[in-house]
C-alpha cells in the first residue's frame, strides 16, 4: 500500500514542479519579474546581493557546520513530522565559466546537470524526474526536480533546485526539499518564493584563462559540488 501511495505521489510530483524537460529564450533579466519585490522582500543579503520573500511563517535554520558548499541562509517550515527546507546558496565560478556554460546547446546544459544529481549508492539512489532552461540576457535559470530514496528506512525525499548562472561570474542555487506527503504544498511555496528571489549583479572575482577542455569538466565540478545530500537529509531531523 505504501509504495502504491509513493508511486502515486511521485506521478504527481512530475507534474507539480515542472511539465517537461524543455528550454525558453528571453531578451528580458532573469530578475526582471522579480524588481517589483525588491521593497517587500523580507529577506536581504547585502554581502552576496540578493533578497527574498521566504515562504510565509518559514523560519531560519542554523546552516549545518559540515555543510561546506557555499550555503548562506536555510529556511525551514519547523515542522518536526512535515519537514520541509529551503536554502540558498552562492559562489563565484568565474565569466570564463558561465560563458562556457552560456555556450552549451539546452540539451548539454540539462544533461550535465542531470548527470551530477543522478547517483546510486548502497544507502540511497537520486533519480532527476524532469526540468527546463530558460535563457536570459544575463545568464541561463535551470530547474531540476529529483527523487532521492533511502535504503536504511525506505524513505524518500523529494527536491528541486534552481540553477542561476550569471555572465558576470555569479552563481546562485535555490534548493527545496520537502517530504513526499506535503511536497504539492511546499512545491507551491518554493515556487512562489523562488519568483521573488532577486539578485544585485554583484562585481564577480577577476578572471583567469581556462582552456576549453577544462571548461566542461569545471561546470560538472562546479554543479556537483552544490550537492549537500539534502542539508544532512530532512529524515535525520524528524
Amino acid at each position: 500500500m505504501y509504495k502504491t501511495l509513493l508511486l502515486i505521489t511521485l506521478v504527481i510530483v512530475a507534474a507539480v514542479f515542472t511539465n517537461s524537460a524543455y528550454a525558453m529564450n528571453y531578451t528580458s533579466s532573469i530578475f526582471s519579474n522579480a524588481q517589483r519585490y525588491a521593497d517587500s522582500n523580507s529577506y536581504k543579503n547585502s554581502e552576496h546581493g540578493f533578497s527574498i520573500q521566504p515562504p510565509l511563517n518559514w523560519g531560519i535554520a542554523s546552516v549545518p557546520a559540515n555543510i561546506s558548499n557555499g550555503t548562506i541562509v536555510i529556511f525551514t517550515n519547523g515542522d518536526k513530522s512535515q519537514l520541509a527546507t529551503f536554502g540558498i546558496q552562492h559562489s563565484f565560478i568565474s565569466q570564463n565559466i558561465t560563458r562556457s556554460i552560456i555556450n552549451h546547446s539546452d540539451n548539454d546544459i540539462f544533461s550535465i546537470v542531470a548527470r551530477t544529481i543522478n547517483s546510486n549508492s548502497s544507502d540511497s539512489s537520486t533519480s532527476v524526474l524532469n526540468g527546463l532552461v530558460d535563457r536570459y540576457s544575463d545568464g541561463v535559470r535551470v530547474a531540476v526536480s529529483y527523487t532521492t530514496h533511502y535504503t536504511a528506512d525506505d524513505s524518500t525525499i523529494l527536491s528541486e533546485n534552481v540553477y542561476y548562472f550569471l555572465d558576470n561570474g555569479n552563481q546562485y542555487i535555490l534548493e527545496m526539499a520537502s517530504n513526499p506527503t506535503n511536497i504539492q504544498k511546499n512545491a507551491q511555496l518554493f515556487a512562489d518564493s523562488a519568483e521573488t528571489f532577486l539578485v544585485n549583479q554583484p562585481s564577480a572575482v577577476p578572471e583567469f584563462p581556462i582552456v576549453p577542455v577544462a571548461l566542461a569538466v569545471g561546470m560538472a565540478l562546479i554543479i556537483a559540488s552544490t550537492r549537500v545530500g539534502l542539508f544532512t537529509r530532512l529524515g535525520h531531523s524528524n
